[in-house]
């Protein structure tokens, strides 16, 4: 018989440190696979780059540029973690004397250890209030929900912002149901409020007033929700108030003296208050989050109608965690549908609560009034996989779709091929007796297998993408041809024509603008579906007035290099003869 370590030695507690936090390892582990996978991608991670560059070129720790302007989109805490880790990278790695150079994988850093940190304390606080033995269900769920794995390893905002906000509310829970005497032993509330509260300033350092918003609705949803006057006087509002205007107001003070409150004014309200009433992109229904839920959330959106529905019976007789999980979801939701700018990462603070929402709605207290909930976990889990396998066999093997689907495809087709494979393998496992009771085995064999589908996806499919996403194919194309010119933009702005080749580029907004502003030799960029608008001023007539150079795909489009059409030089006089000469 194999030898196993004796619990008393070294080697067993480290051995039963790692079996008790398996789940937030194993996501540890996919987000560091997945980590150097892919190049900077359109539209936002090259934006990023490119404001970490123009930093790190200004010496700028309290304003963030692009393009050689104020970026007034979003406050700082973000632009200073991308450049701390950055610098950290490129000092580890020889490079800390290159002013503006960039590793696109130090860059994710952020996202995944907001997530990977994330991940430790969620385990740490289900394990707290919820009980030893209930902790890995919600983890296992939500560390394989497709969006959570996919922002965690994206240069965006939304995976630092959410983590802190979601924390923010935990961690208040947690010192609420301390302070009401609801968990046990009630000692240590104090330090899991002021956890809740500095990181809601971190959260609003990160985003903005939205963190503020959202968190004063979910938290009074929840005091209303509990009928209890005293519950107010105990979430210790008034020094938690001070001690997030404390982390908040430093910076917001110092840009808007040294910024002026121009500035301000766009980052406070027209990012905001404008941006969620009228909308200039990203313009939706209000039922669009659900759509966004039925995909970001597979396949454990399946099982939140019925878990919905036991709440709402059972409503009188809901434990207070559980009230607060129905509010932290709830009211993102209606909220942001109210707003007319969304997208799906805006609602990705509401996912760890779903998570913990639905295993609550599983238990046997909480379905002995309504057995089939429980009952209906296997069809779900199990239809849900036996679909995606058969949409990858339908893809790889079947030929569905046109010929324009197949010539998109045929790229991926040893990739889909593999994860059809992989996906019957998960589906037939899942289907075993072996998982059939209780319902938590399947739910954490289904999220072993997502897990699986995106590592194997991932480490492979970005690698294909990046022939067409990344602006390096683009950045060699153009380079020769632009070097020691000026080089201009035509609307919208795509910071990856900047990053790899090291040049600024003004946008030039109206056909009267370009005109008078383009010289001879100078160059323009332009996205296809952009210059091919007969708006701004633009006209047939007047494109007619530019040559196309050079067409390449890039970042999910075709990036057009453009010049003015060379005038051709005056004709010469005609000869004239002399009338008065001889004849």
């Amino acid at each position: 018989m194999p030898k196993t370590a004796a619990p008393g030695t070294w080697l067993g507690g480290v051995k039963a440190w790692i079996l008790h936090r398996r789940a937030p390892l194993l996501f540890g582990v996919l987000l560091a696979a997945l980590l150097p996978a892919h190049d900077l991608w359109a539209p936002d991670e090259p934006d990023f780059a490119q404001i970490v560059r123009e930093m790190q070129e200004r010496g700028s720790w309290s304003l963030p540029y692009l393009n050689g302007l104020p970026y007034s989109e979003k406050p700082i805490l973000f632009f200073w973690l991308l450049r701390l880790c950055s610098e950290a990278v490129l000092g580890i790695a020889g490079h800390g004397g290159e002013a503006g150079a960039i590793i696109p994988w130090a860059l994710r850093l952020p996202s995944v250890l907001a997530a990977a940190g994330f991940a430790f304390a969620f385990r740490g606080w289900a394990r707290r209030f919820l009980g030893p033995d209930r902790h890995e269900v919600p983890c296992a769920i939500l560390f394989s929900t497709p969006i959570w794995v996919w922002q965690a390893h994206t240069i965006q905002i939304d995976m630092v912002f959410a983590s802190l906000l979601a924390w923010s509310w935990l961690s208040w829970l947690g010192g609420w149901l301390l302070e009401t005497g609801t968990a046990t032993p009630s000692s240590g509330a104090r330090a899991w409020f002021i956890s809740a509260y500095l990181s809601l300033g971190l959260a609003t350092l990160a985003k903005g007033p939205l963190a503020l918003v959202l968190s004063a609705l979910v938290l009074a949803a929840f005091l209303l929700g509990q009928r209890s006057p005293r519950g107010f006087l105990r979430a210790h509002f008034g020094w938690g108030t001070l001690l997030v205007l404390l982390v908040v107001l430093p910076w917001y003070a110092w840009i808007g003296w040294t910024a002026g409150s121009a500035f301000l004014h766009e980052l406070v309200i027209h990012q905001n208050i404008v941006r969620a009433t009228r909308a200039w992109d990203h313009i939706q229904p209000w039922w669009r989050y659900l759509g966004y839920l039925a995909g970001d959330f597979f396949p454990w959106v399946l099982l939140l109608p019925p878990v919905l529905l036991g709440s709402w019976r059972r409503r009188r007789e809901l434990g207070a965690p559980e009230r607060f999980f129905l509010a932290a979801f709830l009211v993102p939701l209606v909220l942001l549908s109210l707003s007319q700018s969304k997208q799906g990462k805006y609602l990705l603070m509401a996912y760890p609560f779903l998570a913990l929402l639905i295993p609550e709605g599983l238990e046997p207290e909480s379905t002995s009034a309504m057995p089939w909930v429980a009952r209906w976990v296997r069809p779900a889990l199990l239809g849900s996989l036996w679909l995606l396998t058969g949409l990858l066999f339908g893809l790889a093997w079947l030929e569905f779709g046109g010929p324009t689907l197949r010539t998109q495809l045929a790229p991926f087709l040893p990739l889909l091929r593999i994860l059809s494979l992989l996906a019957a393998g998960c589906a037939l496992l899942a289907g075993s007796p072996i998982l059939r009771n209780p319902p938590s085995r399947l739910i954490r064999a289904t999220a072993l297998a997502l897990a699986t589908q995106f590592l194997v996806a991932g480490a492979w499919g970005f690698r294909i993408l990046d022939e067409t996403k990344s602006y390096h194919r683009w950045t060699e194309a153009v380079r020769p041809l632009i070097q020691g010119r000026k080089v201009y933009f035509w609307q919208t702005l795509r910071s990856g024509a900047m990053v790899y080749t090291g040049q600024r580029m003004p946008e030039l907004r109206t056909l009267a603008e370009l005109e008078r502003t383009l010289g001879p030799e100078d160059r323009l960029v332009s996205q296809k579906r952009e210059w091919d608008q007969d708006a701004w001023g633009m006209t047939p007539e007047a494109r007619g007035r530019f040559e196309v150079l050079l067409r390449v795909p890039t970042g999910g489009s075709e990036l057009l290099l453009l010049r003015r059409v060379p005038s051709a030089p005056p004709a010469p006089p005609p000869a004239t003869t002399d009338p008065a000469g001889p004849p």
